[in-house]
This record gives structure tokens, sequence and C-alpha cells, in this order.
């Protein structure tokens, strides 16, 4: 019974919250692209505003975040829940900041789809 608990506690609960946050990510992405392409909003981020639309922003927002997640998911597969605890809370910060930003993108993009209306 610990043992499955454990699983249930650490391991579910971690997919779970890389999963929402790597969809997180890729609406971000998506809201982005759709948004920079009404010709409205350029993209704030120093890093991904030279080709956010091209197979460069692909690569840093879809497919190296997903690199990154699976990497995580391996790395602390076998690490002890005190452990995890603190990558849990790491991964609560990330998704809410994503959530805010995903808001932010719903909004403008709302927004958007009024003035063209």
């Amino acid at each position: 019974m610990k043992k499955i608990l454990s699983f249930v506690t650490s391991e579910c609960v971690l997919d779970n919250r890389l999963a929402v946050l790597y969809f997180l990510n890729l609406s971000d992405y998506l809201f982005t692209v759709v948004l920079i392409s009404s010709g409205l909003f350029i993209e704030v981020n120093p890093l991904l505003s030279l080709n956010i639309d091209g197979t460069g922003g692909f690569l840093a927002k879809c497919i190296l975040p997903l690199l990154l997640v699976l990497y995580i998911r391996l790395r602390f597969i076998n690490d002890p829940p005190k452990k995890i605890f603190g990558i849990k809370l790491l991964l609560d910060v990330l998704m809410s900041f994503y959530i805010f930003v995903n808001c932010f993108h719903v909004f403008w993009l709302s927004y958007t789809i009024m003035i063209f209306m």
C-alpha cells in the first residue's frame, strides 16, 4: 500500500504537472503566433522575437520544451518524495506564470477579434 501511495503522490502528480506545463507552453506559442500575424502585436521575448513563426520559433517553443519535460520526467522518476516536493513547487510557479501569460493572450486575442469585427 505504501508503494502504491508513493507512486500516486510522486510520479502521477509530477507527470500531470509536466503535461499541463507543456500544454500551456504550446498554447502560449500558438496565441503568440496568431497575435503576431494580426499585425497589431510584437513578440516581447528578445530570444524569440527574431524568428517566432519560423523553424527556430517552433524548435524553441515546441521541441526543446518537450525534450526538457522528458528529461525532467526521466531524471526525477526514482527520487524520494521530499526531493520531488521542491520540483512540484517550481512547476506550480511556472504553471502560474504560463496561466497568467495565456490569460493575457486570450484578452488581447478577444480585443483583436473585436477590432476586426
